[in-house]
C-alpha cells in the first residue's frame, strides 16, 4: 500500500516552526512528508537544515502552488503563511479542483505557536479549511465566541496542543565544578524600543558579571540580516558588542535551541514560544516582567504561567526563583497532555476529498485586500480578472476554456509572487532614500521609480 503524502507550504522560518510538530506526527503515522518552501534560500541555515535532513523539499511559491500538480498530488496540504495568503490558497485551490474534477487534497492550517494579538482576524482568514488547528482550550473558547451563531460555527477544528515532544529527557548530570548555564531566548521585537533593548543587554551583562559561576548564553532569534516574521530592531549581538566591558561569561550562540537546552539550568524569555521547548526539556523557566505586561509583546498571555520574574531586581542568577508553571495555565494554553496532533490526523481521516471544502469567509477579492501592501493595483486587477475568467468558463460548462483560464491564473500568481520576492529583496537593502520617501509619504513614488529603473532589480 502506497503511503499517503502530506505537503507543508511555508513562507517564513516561524511558519516552519509551527508546522514541524505536525510534520513529526504525520511521519510517525507513516505518511510521506514534504515541504514546499517559499524562497528556501532566504531561510536561516539552521532552520533549513532541520527539514532538509529529514524531508523532501520543493522550491515553490505559495500562490501558484495552490493550483499546481504538486498540491494535487498530495493527500493533504498544510498551509502555514500570513493570513491573506492562507485565504487565497484556499480559494484558488478549490477553484482549481472545480476545473480538474476528481479528488482534491484535504486542506489544513494553523497558527505558528501562541497568538498574542488579532486572533479573531487570524481566524477569519482561515475559515474554510477542512481542518483549522488550534492550540488549546483558550483558543477553542475564543473560536466559539467568534464563530458561534454564524454560518461558520461548524468549521472543523482540531486542538493539537503546544508540546513539541512527548518524551521529556532526563537531565544530564552536571559536574559540580562546571559552570551553570542561564539561557535567554532573544526576540526580534520584544522589547521593540531601542532604549529597552539596551537596558536588557545591560541587565544581562550585570548579572553575568555578578554570577561568575554561570554561563550566560543569549540565543538570538535570527542572525543579523536574516529574515523572519517581524522586523528586526536592534540585534542583541550588536548591543552586546557596544557594552563598555562585556563579561567573559556572557556569550552569544546560534547553536540549535534543542542542543543548547540540553545543558540549560535556567531558561528565560519575554514571550518566545521557545518557552515550550524549554519545558519539553525539563528546564527551569522564568518569564521576564522587566518591561511590564504588554499585549504587543505577548507577555499578557504568559503572565498567568506563574513564572514571572524581574531580572533587573536580582542581585545574582542564584537569586532567581525556581518555580513550576501553573498546571491550570498549562492545560488552558494547550500544553496539557490531553492535546496532540493526533486530533488533526483524526479529522483528516474524516474529510471527504470528493466534496467541496467548508464555506470560506475571506474569498476572492477579500483575500486580495489583505495583500494590498504586497501587490500592485495592476496585479490585483489581473488576479481578479483571471479568477473571473475561470468562474465564467465553469458556469458556461466549457472545460477547455476553464483549463486555459486556470493556466493563465497560475501564470499570474507566479508573476505576482516573483514581484513580491523582488520587493522583499529591495526592502532588505533599502537605505536613506527609501527612508526619506517613507517619511515624506512618497514611498509609493519611490517604489514606482525603482520598478521602472533599468537594471534596478537587486541580484
Amino acid at each position: 500500500m502506497t503511503a499517503k503524502r502530506v505537503l507543508f507550504a511555508c513562507d517564513l522560518d516561524s511558519q516552519v516552526f509551527g508546522a514541524l510538530p505536525l510534520a513529526d506526527a504525520f511521519e510517525t503515522a507513516g505518511w510521506t512528508v514534504s515541504f514546499a518552501l517559499h524562497a528556501p534560500g532566504e531561510l536561516p541555515p539552521g532552520v533549513l537544515a532541520r527539514i532538509t535532513n529529514r524531508f523532501e523539499i520543493h522550491d515553490a511559491w505559495i500562490g501558484p502552488l495552490a493550483v499546481s500538480d504538486l498540491a494535487f498530488s498530495a493527500d493533504a496540504v498544510g498551509v502555514f503563511a500570513t493570513g491573506s495568503r492562507i485565504a487565497r490558497f484556499r480559494y484558488d485551490n478549490e477553484l482549481a479542483w472545480r476545473v480538474r474534477g476528481g479528488r482534491r487534497p484535504a486542506l489544513f492550517c494553523g497558527f505558528n505557536g501562541l497568538v498574542f494579538e488579532r486572533f479573531e482576524e487570524g481566524l477569519a482568514w482561515r475559515l474554510g479549511y477542512d481542518v483549522l488547528c488550534l492550540n488549546g482550550p483558550r483558543d477553542e473558547d475564543a473560536f466559539r465566541d467568534f464563530a458561534g451563531g454564524t454560518a461558520f460555527a461548524d468549521q472543523p477544528i482540531a486542538t493539537v496542543g503546544l508540546r513539541r515532544r512527548r518524551d521529556v529527557p532526563a537531565a544530564t548530570p552536571r559536574d559540580a565544578e562546571s559552570p551553570k548555564t542561564f539561557l535567554f531566548a532573544e526576540q526580534v521585537a520584544a522589547p521593540s524600543d531601542p532604549e529597552h533593548r539596551e537596558r536588557l543587554a545591560a541587565t544581562l551583562a550585570r548579572l553575568a558579571a555578578a554570577s561568575p559561576d554561570w554561563r550566560v548564553v543569549v540565543r538570538p532569534r535570527v542572525q543579523p540580516g536574516e529574515r523572519t516574521f517581524h522586523d528586526q530592531t536592534l540585534h542583541m549581538e550588536t548591543l552586546l558588542k557596544r557594552l563598555p566591558a562585556r563579561p567573559a561569561n556572557l556569550l552569544i550562540s546560534y547553536e540549535p535551541l534543542e542542543r543548547l537546552l540540553d545543558g540549560t539550568d535556567l531558561f528565560a524569555t519575554i514571550s518566545s514560544t521557545a518557552l515550550f521547548d524549554a519545558l519539553d526539556h525539563g528546564a527551569t523557566c522564568c518569564v521576564l516582567l522587566d518591561f511590564g505586561v504588554r499585549n504587543a509583546y505577548g507577555s499578557h498571555v504568559l503572565f498567568g504561567s506563574g513564572l514571572g520574574v524581574e531580572l533587573s531586581r536580582l542581585a545574582t542568577l542564584d537569586d532567581a526563583p525556581r518555580r513550576a508553571p501553573d498546571p491550570g495555565w498549562l492545560e488552558r494554553i494547550g500544553y496539557g497532555a490531553t492535546h496532540s496532533p493526533q486530533a488533526l490526523l483524526a479529522r483528516i481521516a474524516q474529510t471527504d476529498v470528493m466534496a467541496p471544502p467548508p464555506p470560506q469567509l475571506q474569498t476572492g477579492e477579500r483575500a486580495l485586500i489583505g495583500a494590498s501592501a504586497r501587490v500592485s493595483r495592476a496585479e490585483d486587477e489581473a488576479l481578479a480578472r483571471d479568477r473571473t475568467a475561470v468562474e465564467a468558463a465553469l458556469a458556461a460548462g466549457d472545460d477547455q476554456a476553464a483549463r486555459a483560464a486556470l493556466s493563465g491564473l497560475g501564470a499570474t500568481l507566479t508573476a505576482s509572487d516573483t514581484r513580491h520576492a523582488v520587493d522583499s529583496a529591495w526592502r532588505r537593502r533599502e537605505g536613506g532614500v527609501a527612508a526619506l520617501a517613507r517619511k515624506a509619504g512618497l514611498y509609493w513614488l519611490y517604489k514606482r521609480l525603482r520598478r521602472i529603473t533599468p537594471g534596478a532589480a537587486p541580484r
